[in-house]
């Protein structure tokens, strides 16, 4: 059985588990039916539920089952973890390394024309270890023979974020209003930090970015 398929297998067991009424087969169509908007909604409102209750819900349940549970849910969230890296990887210009994420930290990335340009931001409670008032992105393309214009010499490392009480090295949109693993688990916000970048591109003449290049990076999730 293949990889995807086993992972398919999985989240539907997951939903065995917290939606009565689906049940898994081997047949990967009951994948497919699994995640209809009815269902998912149905799995997500559960999940939500889960993650509020007390500690006391769960407990009732035998560590075999304890364990079970939670394997299944960490095989979920490593597949769709990957899903997102892997879209991410897939993007124009294909010459260029991939950067390397922060640690407490991200980037917001998108594509114009040949070149990748990535914005580094850290999270609350750190800042850049080098100024980079000046420096709102780092850039890759055709114009610089597909290297990255970094601060760190030669390599794909971008940005370092070193733990701090004060930002002052970036400008103020360079950093996460919380966490980027809390803007990567929130879409609306996401999708507000990178209507942001674009508008900052589209500023300094970067206009009309390829919007299927867009991506959200958290170091404490893809690294």
């Amino acid at each position: 059985m293949g990889h995807r398929r086993q992972t398919l297998l999985v989240l539907s067991a997951v939903m065995c588990i917290l939606v009565p009424g689906v049940y898994l087969t081997e047949e990967t169509e009951t994948c497919q039916t699994t995640f209809d908007d009815a269902n998912y909604q149905e799995f997500s409102n559960k999940l939500k539920v889960l993650a509020k209750c007390p500690g006391n819900f769960t407990k009732h349940l035998a560590v075999e089952k304890q364990s079970e549970f939670f394997g299944l849910l960490q095989t979920a969230a490593n597949e769709l973890r990957s899903l997102r890296l892997k879209a991410c990887k897939n993007v124009p210009p294909k010459n260029c390394s991939f950067p390397q994420i922060p640690a407490n930290g991200g980037l917001i990335c998108l594509t114009h024309n040949k070149t990748r340009y990535c914005k580094p931001m850290c999270n609350q409670g750190y800042d850049f270890a080098f100024l980079r008032k000046s420096r709102l992105y780092e850039e890759c393309g055709d114009d610089n023979g597909y290297t990255w214009n970094t601060q760190y010499i030669g390599g794909n490392r971008l940005a370092v974020c070193s733990k701090s009480s004060i930002r002052v090295s970036g400008v103020a949109s360079a950093y996460f209003p919380r966490t980027c693993q809390h803007a990567w688990y929130n879409y609306t916000e996401e999708k507000r930090l990178i209507s942001d970048f674009k508008e900052e591109l589209r500023q300094r003449g970067i206009d009309k970015v390829n919007s299927k290049t867009k991506c959200l990076l958290c170091g404490d999730l893809l690294s």
